[in-house]
C-alpha cells in the first residue's frame, strides 16, 4: 500500500498542474507505476504549476500546438535541451503526430498560452485515461499542495490551482516522507508549514479526511529552470 501510495503521490503535484493549467500530471509516464518500480517518485515529474496538456493539432518547426479539454490552444516551444518521452523511452520531435495526447512541462505563460518546454511526454490511451480520472478525483479523493497552516489535527494547504483546502487526520492516518535516501515513516508532528504534501482520503463536511499523507520534500517541485527555446521556432 505504501509503495502504491507514493507512486500515486508522485503524480499528485504533477497532475495538479493539469488541474490548474489545463497534469500535473501532472507525469513522466502519465500515471502511477505498478509493481516495484521506484524511479523519481514513481516515475513522475513533480513540477509545480508549469505545464499544459492536450491533443496535438499541429506541429510547425520546433513548435507543437495542442488543444486542452476546455478548447484552449497552447503553443509548446521546444529547444535543443527539451526531453521528449514516449512509452518511457526518449524520442524525437518527429515522433509526435497530430492526435497524440501530450503533457508539456516547463515555463508556462498562462496569458500568452505558451510553454517553453523542458519535458514533453506523449501519453498512450491508458495513461491519458488515468490522468483524466485523477483530474476528476482531485480535491475529492486526493489533494496536494503546500502546507500553509496547521491547527490541531487539521492541515491547510494551498493547491497549485490556488484553491485552499483543509485536510483532517486521525488515529488511522498513515504518514510517509520521501527523501533523497528513500521513504520513511513519520508522524503528524513531523509535518511542517511549508512542506509539500499529497493526501488521499474522502471528503467529509468540506474537509479531506486523510487515510494517507505523504511529504514530498522541503523544496517545491519543479526541477531546473526550463531550457531556452529556439527563436521562432517546443510539462
Amino acid at each position: 500500500m505504501r509503495l502504491r501510495f507514493f507512486c500515486a503521490a508522485g503524480v499528485a503535484l504533477c497532475l495538479c498542474v493539469v488541474v490548474a493549467g489545463g497534469p500535473r500530471l501532472t507525469a513522466q509516464e502519465g500515471g502511477p507505476q505498478q509493481g516495484n518500480e521506484r524511479q523519481g517518485g514513481g516515475g513522475m515529474f513533480m513540477m509545480g504549476a508549469n505545464s499544459a496538456h492536450g491533443t496535438v493539432s499541429a506541429i510547425s518547426g520546433t513548435n507543437i500546438t495542442i488543444k486542452d479539454e476546455q478548447g484552449q490552444t497552447y503553443t509548446v516551444e521546444t529547444g535543443p535541451n527539451t526531453r521528449i518521452r514516449k512509452d518511457r523511452e526518449e524520442v524525437k520531435l518527429t515522433d509526435i503526430h497530430p492526435g497524440d495526447v501530450v503533457v508539456a512541462v516547463g515555463n508556462l505563460d498562462a496569458r500568452e498560452k505558451t510553454v517553453g518546454a523542458m519535458f514533453v511526454v506523449v501519453l498512450n490511451a491508458q495513461q491519458a485515461a488515468r490522468m483524466k480520472q485523477m483530474r476528476a478525483d482531485f480535491g475529492k479523493t486526493w489533494t496536494a499542495g503546500k502546507v500553509t497552516a496547521k491547527h490541531g489535527l487539521t492541515l491547510t494547504v494551498e493547491r497549485p490551482d490556488k484553491v485552499i483546502q483543509t485536510i483532517t487526520v486521525n488515529e488511522n492516518t498513515e504518514f510517509r516522507k520521501r527523501g533523497q535516501d528513500g521513504e520513511e515513516d513519520i508522524a503528524f508532528p513531523d509535518i511542517k508549514v511549508g512542506d509539500h504534501i499529497v493526501a488521499r482520503g474522502a471528503l467529509q463536511n468540506g474537509s479531506l479526511v486523510a487515510t494517507t499523507v505523504g511529504v514530498m520534500g522541503p523544496r517545491p517541485p519543479g526541477g531546473p529552470p526550463a531550457p531556452q527555446t529556439q527563436p521562432n521556432p517546443q510539462k
